[in-house]
């Protein structure tokens, strides 16, 4: 460990461009914004809890969803890949019980009291009750997490379906498990960020996103035994082929204000497997699915219904879209990426919140993209949790400058990012 002052210096002056050339890419000027990013985070600690400090510093890496949209939840197959907007955070351990955190952009300073792990009123939705879900996820494996001051800067699109609520869990769950000397696996840090999300925060998420920022690469995962995925890691140098990129698109809609919408989701596939006799999807047969289609109909309502079909064929596309990866058939992946984002509109219907029909940003976006990239080989597609945020597309590098200009001239400057994708997962950066 240093201080916060002697890592400063050094981020400054290269000693670790290294390390952060693998995580961000070695351009200097890309070397240059990270340098100047994490001494930026080195000075909010020291603003908020003082210099001198002995530091840690971590990472955990946003995702972009390849391929299985709302699947993991009904246990399914997901694919996704660790990108390299990321969570930073510098972390000190302290005595006294308490976990306390500052995270830029937010004017409110999380304090948790690690002698209360229930949840506590008002705290649901907020990233206080994260950090305490996670402490107790800890507590009851047997591995009771110590107090630690942490400042975290992002860059992962708030709202945008990148997961920023998946690393800033990762990182908290990356800095418990290394200053208290756990021990858990990557994989089972992100078993304790689900439950965090699901039990503390009050959404009803899967464990893709925690996994793949957990993980880094690419990520395969069968969720059958959702107590236990099987989770096959792919390599993310070389996925993209030469002359492709992948972009996203913020929309500049956010979904923090969507809980009920995913949730409703997930209760309507439910309710399908439960007239079935399954509790998810995963369990049910499709044949029995479309041989009980007017009975699903009368009992669970045509959009369950239609979400439920949503299940069946994104599952089976999912799996052959790994299939295709690891081949190096990337074309047919492009061909399994834009079928996916066409049942996202006809059958799932999370691309807009019927609650405001005026406001169909993805659905703008995706037309858009349509447009420009129909007859150049490329793809689009709405990822995430939906109804706000972000799109995905794999746009071929002849058209990348005139897709970003029309995307950022309708959604605003900055609006579309050219992703990397990253290889290391949450833990420490250096």
């Amino acid at each position: 460990m240093a201080t916060s002052a002697q890592r400063r210096q050094e981020i400054a002056a290269g000693a670790w461009d290294g390390p952060l050339g693998r995580l961000y890419g070695r351009s200097e000027e890309v070397l240059a914004r990270q340098r100047a990013r994490w001494c930026a985070a080195l000075d909010g600690f020291e603003r908020y809890f003082g210099p001198g400090r002995q530091v840690r510093l971590y990472t955990a890496p946003g995702r972009a969803e390849l391929g299985g949209n709302h699947t993991d939840h009904q246990h399914g197959y997901g694919l996704a890949a660790a990108v390299g907007l990321d969570l930073v955070a510098v972390a000190a351990p302290n005595d006294d019980g308490y976990i306390r955190v500052k995270s830029w952009g937010f004017n409110k300073l999380d304090v948790v009291d690690l002698t209360e792990p229930r949840p506590q009123a008002g705290e649901s939705t907020h990233s206080a009750s994260l950090i305490r879900g996670l402490a107790e996820g800890f507590r009851a494996m047997g591995r009771p997490a110590a107090g630690f001051d942490a400042y975290t800067a992002s860059d992962v699109l708030r709202g945008s379906g990148l997961s920023s609520s998946a690393a800033f869990e990762m990182a908290m769950g990356a800095i418990m498990n290394a200053e208290s000397g756990c021990g858990l696996t990557p994989a089972q840090v992100a078993r304790l960020g689900q439950y965090a999300e699901n039990i503390y925060f009050g959404k009803p998420s899967g464990l893709l996103d925690q996994l793949t920022s957990a993980l880094g690469g690419v990520v395969f995962a069968d969720f059958a035994d959702p107590d236990a995925p099987r989770v096959e890691k792919l390599h993310a140098a070389g996925l993209l082929p030469a002359g492709m990129r992948l972009c996203v698109t913020d929309t500049r809609g956010s979904h923090s204000e969507l809980t009920a919408e995913f949730a409703a989701i997930r209760r309507e596939m439910e309710a399908v497997a439960a007239c079935l006799g399954c509790r998810v999807l995963a369990e049910a047969g499709e044949g029995d699915f479309w041989a009980s289609l007017p009975l699903l109909r009368r009992r669970c309502g045509d959009r369950a219904c239609l979400r439920a079909a949503h299940f069946f064929r994104e599952n089976a596309r999912t799996a052959a879209e790994a299939r295709a990866l690891q081949a190096g058939r990337f074309s047919d992946f492009l061909a399994m990426v834009r079928e996916s984002g066409h049942d996202s509109f006809t059958l799932c219907q999370n691309v807009y919140s019927g609650a405001d029909p005026h406001s169909q940003s993805l659905s703008v976006a995706l037309a858009l993209s349509e447009q420009l990239l129909k007859d150049s080989g490329g793809a689009w597609r709405m990822q995430g949790g939906g109804f706000a945020g972000t799109i995905q597309a794999f746009v071929p590098a002849a058209c990348l400058e005139t897709y970003r200009a029309a995307m950022d001239g309708v959604f605003g400057p900055g609006s579309c990012h050219v992703l990397v994708l990253r290889e290391e997962g949450a833990g420490l950066a250096f």
